[in-house]
Formats: C-alpha cells, sequence, structure tokens
C-alpha cells in the first residue's frame, strides 16, 4: 500500500493537479529550477498551505487526522529555520517529543548523536552556526519518529561532510514503515541517493520515475535549460555539463 498518494493537488497559481506517490522505505527526491512548487508541493503535504485534491495516508484521507495524528506521522523540516528564542540544543530537540507527550532522554540522545550535535546539547542553540542549527533542527525531527520526513533543501547551509552524513542518515532512516521526500538543488546527490524523483517545473510534474529516467539530457534541457547530462556509469553520478562553443 502506498504511505502517501496525492491526487489532482493545486494550490493557487503554485501547484497545477499534482499526482504522485511515495512507498515505504522509499528515499523520494522532489527536484526542478527556482519557482518549480517543490517547496508549496511539501507544505501542502505537511498542511501548512491549503490546497485542493486528496493526500491520502495508508488509504485514509490525511485532513481527517487529528492534528497531534497528524504530527506523529508527517513532520515537516522547512527550508529556513531560526532560532528566534534560546533554548538549549537539548530543549529544542526534546520539542519533537511533543505530538508523543513525552521527553525519553534515551530518543533524544540518539537523535543527537546521529546528527553530530551531542558535543552541544547544554549550549544555547542561537549561540551556533546555520549549518549547525540546520543539524539541530533535523535531530529535532528525529526524535518525533515520524512515519514520513519531509525535508525543504534539508543540505542547503551544511558543507560537503555533513551533507554526505545527512543523506546517510536519512537513507538509513527509511524502513518498511518509513519514508522520505526531500527537495534539492544538487542534481549528482539526487541521482546517487534517491529512489526516484520528481521533476518539476511551474507547479507541474513533468517526469517521475528513477534518477535514470528522469535526468535526461533532454529534460535538462527543456526544464533547466542547460546542455548537460548525468553520468550513470561512474562510481558516483555525475552531472556533465556542455563546454562553451568555440568562437
Amino acid at each position: 500500500m502506498d504511505l502517501i498518494r496525492v491526487e489532482a493537488l493545486s494550490l493557487a497559481q503554485r501547484l497545477v493537479s499534482v499526482s504522485l506517490d511515495l512507498q515505504p522505505g522509499e528515499l523520494l527526491g522532489i527536484i526542478g529550477p527556482n519557482g518549480a512548487g517543490k517547496s508549496s508541493l511539501l507544505e501542502s503535504l505537511a498542511g501548512i498551505q491549503p490546497c485542493s485534491g486528496l493526500i491520502s495516508f495508508e488509504g485514509n484521507c490525511l485532513s481527517t487526522f487529528e492534528p497531534l495524528e497528524r504530527a506523529r506521522k508527517i513532520a515537516f523540516l522547512p527550508q529556513r529555520s531560526t532560532a528566534a528564542w534560546t533554548l538549549s540544543v537539548r530543549d529544542v530537540i526534546a520539542l519533537g517529543r511533543l505530538p508523543w507527550g513525552d521527553e525519553s532522554a534515551q530518543i533524544i540522545d540518539q537523535a543527537a548523536r546521529s546528527t553530530g550535535v551531542d558535543e552541544w546539547l547544554n549550549v544555547p542553540v542561537d549561540q551556533l552556526s546555520g549549518g549547525e542549527q540546520a543539524r539541530v533542527w533535523l535531530a529535532r525531527l528525529l526524535a518525533g519518529e515520524p512515519r514520513v520526513i519531509l525535508a525543504d533543501e534539508p543540505l542547503a547551509s551544511l558543507d560537503l561532510y555533513y551533507q554526505q552524513q545527512v543523506l546517510k542518515l536519512l537513507r538509513r532512516y527509511t524502513s518498511r514503515e518509513r519514508a522520505v521526500i526531500l527537495s534539492l538543488h544538487d542534481l549528482s546527490l539526487a541521482a546517487a541517493w534517491c529512489d526516484r524523483l520528481v521533476l518539476m517545473e511551474a507547479g507541474r510534474v513533468v517526469a517521475v520515475g528513477t534518477p535514470q529516467a528522469v535526468l535526461t539530457a533532454e529534460n535538462l534541457r527543456q526544464v533547466f535549460r542547460v546542455e548537460a547530462e548525468i553520468d550513470f556509469s561512474a562510481a558516483v553520478p555525475l552531472l556533465r555539463m556542455q563546454g562553451r562553443e568555440p568562437v
């Protein structure tokens, strides 16, 4: 059974009849140029943006779920998060346990270790850099143990090492009962880590499928307006841009 199914989702002029599915154990990547509708799609799935159409969770309409039940099943990591108050890193991560009504020290510590922020548990979160805070927000998400993680550009403020670490973490998080949807700008990373990709343009879904099926030279040309190809024969898929033509 589909973990999430989206049918004819529309939102003002941001999304136009978007349909897709999410399977248990899947890492699903949302890609597309700026303004394609990636954030709007994730916010709609998270219940932040009111929209028309149907979003179901394991066959049940998501709009009928009580807020606590929905929060236990789906957690959203926005593209930009800032510390608006002074809390310790531990207290921020503990906020992820609110849907469950407990502050399990074991779960909080595990979330901190998995994201590499355990050495800062007693540090005020607003004293950390943007990239360090990004890992704290992810730890808070993991502490909630949701069935589905929605992550909008979770790699944006991270250096190369932590980009890889976060992708490994999200990959491990998927299981028979869990899945992850994330938006990405780096097409090589999307090709390397995602099971399937959803290519969007102007609020519409242009293509859905494996990285090899979606990241074709034709799609890169039509959607991203570049002459390029993904080399899937390399050990890690590599985006190759066409060089400048001779004068």
